[in-house]
């Protein structure tokens, strides 16, 4: 399978990551969990956080929730959260790994549309 990072994902799905101010969307696809998708600026870093949220018991769970930087188009992944399994990882291979062979190409399978943004502009 071929290897799609989640910066070409978003791209393709139209979310500019390096919009200016703290942008978030949610995208949707039938019956799937919603992806939720964050970006703003740190330093010379562009933050990205991507999260499906599930309920149990009325709150809210991360179902994974995966953040990393884009900084010179390279991808620094950080720290990947899995409220259901009480798993956390700061293990940039691993994050690497999940992202680019298995979630990604899944959301792109499920055809994830964007259904709500709010761009913050700078004024």
């Amino acid at each position: 399978m071929m290897t799609t990072t989640p910066t070409k994902y978003l791209k393709a799905v139209g979310i500019d990551i390096f919009l200016k101010g703290h942008n978030s969307y949610k995208l949707e696809s039938g019956s799937f969990m919603p992806l939720t998708v964050e970006t703003w600026q740190q330093g010379e870093s562009t933050m990205v956080s991507m999260c499906h949220y599930g309920e149990q018991n009325g709150d809210l769970m991360k179902d994974p929730d995966i953040l990393f930087n884009v900084k010179n188009n390279e991808i620094v992944y950080q720290e990947m959260q899995n409220d259901y399994m009480s798993f956390y990882s700061e293990n940039h291979a691993e994050i690497k790994d999940f992202m680019e062979h298995t979630w990604v190409d899944n959301l792109i399978n499920q055809g994830h549309k964007i259904t709500e943004k709010e761009i913050e502009i700078d004024s």
